[in-house]
């Protein structure tokens, strides 16, 4: 049920966005894409049955950042269509779908190993996941960026999703960050919410608007 009204959002973007794009990473991962400029910025969220809401957030950013570059509409204060001339981004928003994994199961990395490995090969610019409600931002030790000062990224996504850093984080979500910096030179960050119960969506949303943006221009 879940899948089916993913694809229905995802074709539905498709139809009214002509800058849309609809692929499939390992042949069964849906993902949305704008932009062809090499080095995309990769949003990654749904690492397990119940984190629908973060696919949500993502799905969320997407359309409104076509719209608004659609209709030359300023989005978080930034005048997205004259940013976003050279950019691209990629939404994955649900990385782990139900039927990749038996239910009650754990979700190991190795399950995840196509998506790390289509990260390696596009050479991505940058890993941001939405996952879990600890109010945190995690960058795994081994982030190397190469093409940016790791802290002051860092500093600025605090700055803008008012979220707090930490050191350690176990997550599947955590994982694949880890192995995205240490395996395929990718800066990676994990977001973690305050909250993504159904009825404050709107305002987790506007907490991460920002965020969202930025990372993108990064």
């Amino acid at each position: 049920m879940f899948m089916s009204a993913l694809w229905d959002t995802i074709f539905d973007m498709k139809e009214r966005y002509e800058n849309a794009e609809v692929f499939l990473v390992d042949n069964h991962i849906p993902a949305l894409r704008f932009g062809t400029a090499p080095n995309p910025v990769v949003f990654a969220a749904g690492f397990g049955a119940d984190e629908w809401q973060s696919c949500v957030l993502l799905l969320t950013f997407f359309e409104k950042l076509m719209e608004d570059i659609r209709r030359a509409k300023p989005m978080a204060g930034i005048a997205v269509r004259k940013a976003f001339k050279k950019r691209s981004v990629i939404i994955v928003p649900c990385v782990c779908p139900p039927k990749m994994h038996y239910e009650g199961e754990p979700i190991h990395m190795k399950d995840l190993s196509a998506f790390a490995k289509y990260l390696a090969y596009h050479k991505a610019g940058m890993l941001l996941c939405v996952s879990g409600t600890g109010g945190t931002i995690f960058t795994p030790h081994t982030n190397e960026a190469p093409r940016f000062e790791h802290a002051t990224v860092e500093k600025i996504l605090c700055a803008c999703s008012a979220l707090t850093p930490v050191s350690e984080q176990d997550s599947v979500a955590a994982k694949l960050c880890t192995w995205a910096s240490e395996q395929t030179d990718t800066p990676a960050y994990l977001l973690s919410p305050h909250t993504v119960q159904m009825a404050e969506l709107p305002l987790t949303y506007n907490a991460l608007e920002e965020t969202f943006v930025v990372s993108s221009l990064l």
